[in-house]
């Protein structure tokens, strides 16, 4: 029986599991509680591998599973360096959160049973992956700061997580088992996180499972994140995601993802990325996020569209609740639209001065400087800007942007077949999402999702099921 768990060929990868738990445990002290629940995640996956020797399968139910919880450990710096006029800046203390130590364990993983698959990366991107890959190298060494080497690591290793599942995917795929148990953690996220989100929603305060990586937030509380609907404040879901947009973008990445699912499943077993789709519908209202749900009601739009003209069934679901929220876009007064006017203006100065360079990952709000837009009750607006595509032109400068753009565009050239109404929907969300938000870029959770965008866009684009076997090991 042991011998069937304890392979020689992942005596390997078991140590790495050993090593992170044991590095693990001198976090005890920092908080006893977010210990047990990284703790719980790691085992699961860990326990994951052990029955399937998928390192894949098992990397993707962790990240399934972990993504939602905002679980970090701030490093040690010296305050003055998270101070932006005279202001303590979360977004300049660096991190390291639970998908952090997930993609270590995946990347060493893989290093050690399957070195192949760096070779592979490397070569089909030769041009375009070394060019980014310098750039970064250099940006470093000229700034020398944990803040933008922490980030940098981060970035290139979603990145290199993400070509590295696009090479298993293009000679293995998940057998129909992997794929229903995947629906299934995912269904358990998305309850987890709607339930929670329903709560915050209906009690106006955060439900104190900070040991989940819950925010802290009241409504009307000022850094809560609320709308004043008929006079009266609404706290937006939050789930256990820092802010409430990156919640709906949770719940319109699940849409997707069981979309790919049901493709994916037969009989019975199809409903469950149903129900996944429904729930994802239904909670993402909670989050008052105007940008995501609009992406949302498009593609339930376009899909009804397109299954009506097949003869197909589709449901949809909106809630009235959302109509004043829309119609403030339209009013000069709202905040939200107002606050990314002034920061896009101010990101144009920051550009200017830091045209070649760039600020370096993370390190946007600080060159804001005494420039810093005011929010409405005069207080000094200390985000990034609103926009990935100015946000990463400002922070890489334009040698880097013009780098990371031809990499980006090499991967989708290399990999995308054909272009159909899917891939559309997924590159518009994409794009739809990064116009008017950051986190894409600046958190962890952004980064993963990023990539998992891109990845379903290309799985969307062919048909896996034909030239591929099933493989469990």
């Amino acid at each position: 029986m042991l011998k069937k768990f304890f392979k020689k060929k992942d005596i390997g990868i078991i140590l790495i599991f050993i090593f992170v738990f044991a590095v693990l445990s001198f976090f005890v002290k920092e908080s006893l509680s977010r210990y047990f629940s990284v703790l719980v995640l790691l085992i699961i996956f860990f326990l994951t591998f052990l029955f399937t020797k998928n390192i894949f399968f098992s990397f993707l139910t962790f990240v399934f599973l972990s993504l939602p919880f905002n679980i970090t450990y701030q490093l040690p710096i010296a305050f003055e360096k998270t101070l932006v006029n005279n202001i303590h800046v979360n977004y300049l203390v660096p991190t390291i959160s639970i998908l952090d130590l997930g993609v270590f364990i995946f990347l060493t993983s893989l290093l050690i049973t399957k070195p192949n698959y760096f070779k592979t990366v490397f070569r089909k991107y030769k041009i375009s992956f070394l060019l980014f890959t310098i750039f970064l190298l250099i940006q470093n060494i000229l700034f020398r700061d944990t803040l933008i080497v922490l980030n940098s690591i981060r970035f290139f290793s979603y990145l290199f997580s993400f070509l590295l599942f696009l090479e298993y995917f293009k000679t293995s795929k998940f057998t129909e088992k992997q794929v229903i148990i995947c629906s299934t953690t995912l269904l358990f996220s998305i309850l987890v996180q709607g339930v929670i989100g329903y709560l915050q929603f209906k009690r106006g305060a955060a439900l104190g499972v900070k040991w989940l990586g819950e925010s802290k937030v009241v409504a009307g509380l000022l850094g809560s994140s609320f709308v004043s609907l008929s006079g009266k404040a609404i706290l937006r879901a939050y789930g256990t995601f820092p802010h409430p947009n990156i919640l709906a973008g949770f719940f319109l990445l699940s849409f997707f993802f069981s979309i790919y699912f049901l493709k994916q499943t037969k009989g019975r077993w199809k409903i469950i990325p149903i129900i996944n789709m429904i729930l994802s519908s239904i909670f993402i209202s909670f989050t008052f996020s105007r940008s995501t749900i609009f992406l949302l009601i498009i593609t339930i739009i376009v899909l009804l569209l397109r299954l009506i003209f097949t003869k197909k069934k589709l449901f949809s679901f909106s809630t009235p609740l959302l109509l004043e929220r829309f119609s403030s876009l339209f009013q000069r007064t709202d905040t939200g639209v107002v606050d990314r006017k002034n920061l896009l203006k101010v990101s144009l100065s920051v550009i200017k001065n830091n045209f070649l360079q760039g600020t370096g990952l993370g390190r946007f709000v600080r060159y804001m400087g005494e420039n810093a837009p005011l929010t409405k009750n005069g207080l000094y607006l200390l985000q990034p800007v609103h926009n990935i595509f100015v946000l990463l032109l400002a922070e890489f400068g334009i040698f880097g942007f013009l780098s990371f753009l031809f990499l980006l565009f090499d991967i989708l050239r290399k990999n995308i077949q054909k272009i159909n109404i899917f891939v559309l929907l997924i590159i518009l969300t994409v794009i739809g999402i990064g116009l008017v938000d950051h986190y894409f870029v600046t958190l962890p959770q952004g980064i993963a999702m990023f990539w998992m965008f891109m990845g379903l866009a290309i799985f969307f684009s062919k048909d896996l099921s034909k030239n591929k076997k099933n493989v469990d090991n």
